[in-house]
This record gives C-alpha cells, sequence and structure tokens, in this order.
C-alpha cells in the first residue's frame, strides 16, 4: 500500500503561477502540434518522407539558432563530437526519430485520428520511467507501476471504445501498433537525450543534430529514388498544416523551457501532460472525430497513469538528489 505521506506528495506540488501559464502553454501547443498534423494526413496527397521534412522545418531552424547563440556566449558546454558515445548516441536518436517514429505517427494519425493516436503515444511517459531504470539506473516504484496499470486499463478502454463505435475505417486498429510504436520510440530517444545533457552536452545541440541527421537520411533517400519532385507535388494547404504543426512544436519546447525556469520540475511535466486530454478534445469539437464514453473514460484513465507516473518519478529523482 502506499504510504499517506506519498499519497500527499503525490497531490501537492501544483499552483497557478506564471510558470504553470507556461506549461498549459506547453499542453496546449502539443495538442496542437498533433491535430495540424491530423489535419495534413488526410487524404493520400503526403508522403511520410516529405511531411516528417517539412514538420520539422521550424523545429531545426529554432534549434540551430539558439544553438548558435548559446556556442557565442561561451556556457562551457561539452561538445557531442568529443566522445563517439555523445555523438553516436545522438546520430541513433535522429534515425529513431525522423526515420521511424514520426512516419509511424503519421500512421497513426491517418488511421486512427487524434482521439486514438495521441492518448497512445503519452504513454511515452510510462516507456521512458521503465528504460530510465534499465538504462540510467534511475528508481522505479510501486507508484510509477501503479500508474502503468491505470494507464494499460485506459488504453484497454479506449481500443474496445472506439473500436465498438463503428464509425471508423476497417483498419483503424493499425493505429494502436503504430501509435505505441511511435511512444516507446520518443521514450528511447528522451534517454538517449538525457544521456547527452548529463555529459554536458547543450539541449538545443541534442535537437539539432539528430534533426540534420535524420532528415539528411530522409532525403538521400528521396534523392536516390528520383522521389524529391514530392516536394512540389503536395498541396500547398498540406504543406502550410505540416509547417503550422512544426510551428507549434518550437512554441511547445519554448513553454515547456520557461516553465521549467519558472516552477518546480513536478508542477511543470504534470501540467504539460495535460495534451493527452487537449488534442482529443480539439479534436472532437473541429475535426468532428466520433468520441465513445467507454473511449473517453480510457482517455482520462490514460492521463491519470501518465500524471502519476510523471510525479512519482519526479520524487523519485528528488529523493535520489538529496541522498546524494
Amino acid at each position: 500500500m502506499q504510504s499517506s505521506p506519498e499519497r500527499t506528495r503525490l497531490l501537492q506540488g501544483i499552483h497557478l503561477g506564471k510558470g504553470e501559464l507556461w506549461a498549459l502553454g506547453a499542453a496546449l501547443s502539443y495538442a496542437l502540434y498533433q491535430v495540424f498534423l491530423r489535419v495534413a494526413v488526410r487524404g493520400d496527397e503526403l508522403n511520410n518522407m516529405v511531411g516528417t521534412t517539412v514538420q520539422a522545418i521550424p523545429l531545426l531552424l529554432f534549434s540551430l539558432a539558439m544553438g548558435w547563440v548559446v556556442k557565442r556566449s561561451d556556457r562551457g558546454t561539452v561538445s557531442p563530437f568529443s566522445d563517439w558515445k555523445l555523438i553516436g548516441a545522438l546520430v541513433f536518436n535522429g534515425l529513431l526519430l525522423f526515420v521511424v517514429a514520426t512516419p509511424l505517427l503519421f500512421g497513426a494519425l491517418r488511421e486512427g485520428g487524434v482521439l486514438i493516436t495521441t492518448p497512445l503515444t503519452g504513454t511515452q511517459v510510462l516507456w521512458a520511467a521503465l528504460l530510465a531504470a534499465l538504462v540510467l539506473q534511475e528508481r522505479f516504484t510501486r507508484t510509477m507501476a501503479m500508474g502503468m496499470v491505470i494507464s494499460v486499463i485506459g488504453v484497454a478502454a479506449l481500443t474496445w471504445g472506439q473500436g465498438s463505435g463503428g464509425e471508423l475505417a476497417s483498419t483503424w486498429w493499425l493505429a494502436v501498433p503504430y501509435a505505441l510504436g511511435a511512444a516507446l520510440c520518443w521514450a528511447l530517444a528522451g534517454v538517449l537525450i538525457t544521456y547527452d545533457m548529463r555529459q554536458g552536452v547543450d539541449r538545443f545541440q541534442v535537437l539539432a543534430i539528430p534533426s540534420l541527421v535524420g532528415l539528411g537520411v530522409l532525403n538521400t533517400y528521396l534523392l536516390v529514388t528520383g522521389d524529391l519532385g514530392l516536394y512540389a507535388s503536395t498541396p500547398v494547404d498540406v504543406l502550410l498544416s505540416l509547417l503550422a504543426a512544426g510551428l507549434f512544436s518550437a512554441v511547445a519546447l519554448v513553454c515547456l523551457t520557461s516553465a521549467l525556469a519558472l516552477t518546480t520540475v513536478v508542477s511543470a511535466t504534470t501540467l504539460n501532460s495535460l495534451q493527452v486530454g487537449l488534442a482529443p478534445l480539439i479534436a472532437w469539437m473541429f475535426l468532428e472525430e466520433d468520441l465513445s464514453l467507454i473511449a473517453g473514460v480510457g482517455i482520462l484513465l490514460i492521463l491519470v497513469g501518465v500524471i502519476v507516473v510523471q510525479r512519482a518519478r519526479q520524487m523519485a529523482d528528488d529523493e535520489g538528489t538529496q541522498d546524494g
């Protein structure tokens, strides 16, 4: 059983100040990122490699600009090229994020829409907790396990509720493995990023270098196969939706960074997790995606489980810091 002090600490740590408002901005921006991606993948006009590249442009430009500013300020950060493990982690990260995860995300959004995809990709927090325990030797507590169980029940309810609605395409179920695969890739990428940042690599470099690697591989493939012309043949409205998604992704990064500077990690990351519920709500309101009662309960359970795991993980990190 969970002790009373631990339950109390799980319920504490959030108050609405400037940092919390920035965190809510991050949650909304991340939700809009997936909503605009859903708009872009409707129909058959979009090639996944083209879509991956275009939506990454705003974040790539932002990361390069900020990385240059950091280098100019001479903060004494560690160069990722100083150790093959550091640059190797970033290269693998680029392949993982842009060659594997984002196409899986596009596939999930195309098959199941935002209502199925976003809650399932939100489970990356659960996978990250497991991977961090295995790879980075971080603590894994009973509270995290409880949160994972809650989310798994939510995944089952979401899948059953949406599948029994009868309004989805016959291949809607493909969105489940696609979205969970993307979440697992993001979680592993997060562990690799954490590893590099703990070694002193600047956070903007760990964003920019994987982006350059991943997009370089994708566009080399398009060049070799003679498909670079797909950029020109992609409808303008689809390209604009992709750029809007990428812009919201960059805005979310700025909001979350600002939130972490103004409030506690627990408060910022917990409020940012609300994207799991915000994106389906926006899709239901503006994209007319159907939401059954059972699926709604599933989304809520996933959100609760994600928040429990995230807060418990941060509590474990804080205790480890104090013990150290």
